[in-house]
């Protein structure tokens, strides 16, 4: 049978990641006027732009998206407010920044990634929508970031009603969300305030925000006619009330929604939360002066303190900049309070014994905070210079209660800035003798109402792990440095770096979403960080550099980049490179249902065009990822695997590990290696001995055709398997792989196949004749395929098949364009 099939690009799952453009590709703007910040957006047509605003307020009077062709800019926008008329420092405040206007609609529309930080939209006409997709765009990224953004008084025609705003004040529609202190009030239409559009949504991350007083629903999830129904709400620490509509929170679809500590009065979910939601009230939450929207907390506001350390998008600071937690634990809102029922105790030496222990000591420290009831605080001011090193006489004690630990308090220090590096200044370093087992523990035995969270410290000559969290629950690890040198001192490496074990802890955080959160996870002996946890809610690690310098361009390598052998874990927005041997392991029949997306396994962390481009490598030793021991259940999608000295993903054995819309290429194995290394045969892959294949040995297509025009053509291939629904993934690159099979630098499209003709035991078959279009020439290209069933086994790449031009071709009209292919 033969079928011509449509393409749905939106099965491009998550976030897929790729090197960083290089420096000419990305245009940056001071603007301080209207015409400039318009101006600004629109070079996002042609060019990734990034706009610093000047404190004032702009006027958007047309909608930006009808300035341009096509139905979407194509790269990365993003949009600071804040700024000194000389764009050399800024306010995190955004009420300083406002953008408002007399548009019917204002669309910030990116086939590339959209993130917004430190803005006020008010009293607009119509609405506002954001959206992050890439149909088959420039861009992969597909994540909409909002950082401290306001949405007020909007809808002030009395009509939201634009085009994609039909029915909510703000429409948001990308695969993934996150939103960290948004204030989302009096919007006057009746629909939704907030609307997250739930077609092929994988997250959604909403924490610290005021969703309230507004003439409709507050956050609304709710389509259900192309409803995505299994993406995840993440809502921590956010107030919803007072909205007129009557629901503050209204979802449809999808049960798995992680709500913790929030205040709100109605929740209408269907279905309902799979896990109950834990921490809420029905409280009025005692905003100062709402009806001016002034909605800081009063002192008896049932908010302050209340709040969970368990954010799944932490920020440090508040709305407008201040510290996000002061007290025992952070208030719910956009808002801190200054009421603090905590207690400081203050580091004043470097130096260190067990009996007597000294006054003042990091070890005293310590044992005092575990001695107290409640959340302390532990700051550094060390008389002297920067560094200070703390050589210890034997691992601290371990953490039995919540503390936090801030290096960044002692003089001389700074959190990181660099967007691609870590340049933070650390002046507290932490050594052991390379006979202490770690630096910081936190038991098995320690229940999870406590934590750690460490910043602004380098680490270094612990022959266990350096920070070891067997117990507890949301503990947090980032801006350190671990291993290496510290000014002219040399700490000391580490077996491991970061180790995450047992059955009872979750929610950890290794990084974080903000360059600040960034650690450096470098030269450990076994593995940088250690995945052996077990609980059912996971931890995860974000935007770390794993085996590279502090620059990311060179290799600082642990043995093994990331090893996991537990289960539930997120692994997302990691530099993974210069390892010794693979970048990310899954190893046992414990590790399953882990997450693995946009992490850049094997390139630097950016790419230098001036104008001739410099290398892009940094590769793992061995194979990029790695599967065996009958690994199974886990998802990798939308990294960025390239230059790894074996295979780009290597699967031993083990079932239903997902690959989706990764960019992988110049691998010296295969692209995708499943069970013995090298080329796997086309066989009846439903014969008995397959389920004990990796991926069920899935055959991968025969690709036979890849001819069309100059820009638009087609891709046919021979599919042969059993009864069954596959996902067939197009690809491209410009040369083949010296096996013939391809990889896949450039990701075109998802189309769906169904096989229905084999019979017991054997394998039918299926013609796909898939379209592809490019605004690059594609002529001399060479395509390839990737197939995924239902149950999540992925094939090996195809055969490559070399695009060749057909100037009689008629596919869609190609014109004379195609008399010059190639």
């Amino acid at each position: 049978m033969s079928i011509r099939l449509r393409t749905l690009p939106w099965l491009a799952l998550l976030l897929i990641a790729c090197l960083h453009k290089p420096a000419f590709a990305t245009e940056e703007r001071c603007v301080d006027t209207s015409g400039e910040l318009l101006g600004a957006i629109l070079l996002a047509v042609d060019d990734d732009v990034v706009i610093h605003v000047v404190q004032g307020t702009y006027h958007l009077d047309v909608n930006p998206l009808d300035l341009i062709d096509d139905p979407s800019f194509g790269y990365t926008i993003t949009i600071v407010g804040g700024y000194n008329s000389a764009c050399t420092s800024r306010s995190l405040d955004p009420h300083l920044t406002t953008i408002t206007g007399d548009a019917d609609i204002v669309q910030l529309q990116t086939y590339d990634s959209l993130d917004i930080d430190s803005i006020r939209f008010a009293h607009i006409a119509g609405g506002v929508w954001l959206e992050a997709v890439s149909y088959g765009g420039s861009g992969p990224d597909e994540q909409v970031t909002l950082r401290r953004v306001i949405f007020e008084d909007l809808c002030t025609s009395g009509s939201c009603n634009g085009v994609n705003n039909g029915g909510y004040a703000v429409g948001i529609n990308s695969d993934a969300v996150s939103m960290s202190h948004v204030l989302a009030v009096h919007n006057a239409h009746s629909g939704c305030a907030l609307y997250v559009d739930n077609h092929d949504l994988d997250d959604v991350f909403l924490s610290y925000s005021v969703v309230g007083d507004n003439a409709g629903d507050g956050l609304c999830i709710t389509d259900t006619q192309f409803a995505d129904d299994d993406y995840r709400l993440h809502a921590e620490n956010n107030i919803f009330w007072d909205n007129a509509g009557g629901q503050d929170i209204r979802t449809r679809a999808s049960g798995h929604l992680t709500l913790r500590n929030n205040i709100y009065q109605v929740l209408d979910a269907s279905p309902a939360p799979i896990g109950a939601p834990t921490g809420t009230l029905n409280q009025d939450p005692d905003f100062t002066a709402p009806a001016s929207n002034d909605y800081h907390l009063q002192v008896g506001s049932p908010a302050v303190n209340s709040g969970t350390p368990f954010v799944s998008n932490p920020l440090t600071q508040d709305i407008d900049g201040g510290p996000r937690t002061v007290g025992s634990a952070p208030d719910r809102g956009v808002y801190e309070t200054n009421i603090d029922d905590t207690n400081t105790l203050v580091v004043t030496t470097t130096a260190d014994q067990l009996v007597p222990q000294i006054t003042g000591s990091l070890r005293w420290a310590i044992t005092q905070a575990n001695a107290d009831g409640g959340l302390n605080y532990i700051h550094f001011n060390i008389p002297g210079g920067c560094p200070r090193i703390i050589t210890l006489a034997a691992p601290l004690p371990t953490i039995t209660d919540r503390v936090i630990i801030d290096g960044y308090t002692q003089p001389g220090s700074a959190e990181n800035t660099a967007a691609y590096g870590f340049n933070a200044d650390i002046c507290i370093g932490i050594r052991g003798d390379l006979s202490d087992d770690y630096a910081f523990r936190i038991p098995s035995s320690v229940s999870a109402s406590h934590y750690l969270q460490l910043s602004g410290v380098a680490i270094g000559g612990f022959d266990n792990a350096a920070v070891d969290l067997q117990g507890g629950a949301g503990s947090w690890i980032h801006g350190v440095q671990f291993a290496g040198t510290l000014g002219s001192t040399a700490l000391g490496n580490n077996a491991v770096n970061i180790r995450v074990s047992g059955s009872s802890t979750y929610y950890n955080l290794i990084g974080g979403e903000e360059t600040a959160d960034r650690n450096i996870i470098p030269y450990a002996w076994v593995t940088g960080v250690l995945m052996l946890a077990t609980h059912a809610n996971g931890s995860t690690v974000q935007n770390n550099y794993i085996g590279t310098s502090a620059n990311g361009l060179a290799a600082a390598p642990n043995q093994v980049g990331i090893q996991v052998t537990g289960s539930h874990h997120t692994i997302r927005d990691n530099l993974i490179s210069g390892n010794q041997s693979y970048g990310i392991e899954l190893a046992g029949t414990s590790a399953l249902d882990n997450f693995i997306a946009s992490n850049r396994v094997g390139v630097r962390s950016i790419t230098l065009c001036l104008p001739t481009c410099g290398p892009s490598d940094l590769p793992n030793i061995a194979d990029g990822i790695r599967i065996h021991g009958d690994a199974h259940d886990n998802s990798i999608n939308s990294n960025t695997i390239a230059w790894n000295g074996g295979a780009g993903v290597r699967i031993v054995d083990g079932l239903h590990n997902s690959l989706l819309s990764n960019t992988i290429y110049e691998n010296d194995g295969l692209g995708i290696d499943l069970n013995a290394a090298g080329v796997d045969p086309v066989d009846n892959d439903a014969a008995p001995g397959a389920a004990n294949l990796a991926n069920r040995g899935l055959n991968y297509p025969a690709l036979s055709l890849a001819e069309g025009g100059k820009h638009r053509g087609h891709v046919v291939t021979a599919f042969v398997s059993t009864n069954g629904t596959y996902l067939v993934q197009l690809f491209s690159d410009g040369s083949c792989d010296a096996s013939g099979h391809g990889e896949g630098r450039k990701y075109h499209s998802t189309s769906v196949a169904t096989i229905d003709n084999a019979s017991p035991g054997s394998n039918g078959s299926v013609i796909v004749d898939i379209p592809v279009s490019s605004t690059s020439a594609l002529g001399g290209r060479q395509f390839s395929m990737v197939v995924r069933d239902l149950a999540g086994n992925s094939s090996e790449f195809s055969n490559c098949a070399a695009y060749t031009c057909d100037q009689i071709f008629g596919y869609g009209g190609d014109g004379s364009s195609a008399d010059t292919c190639p």
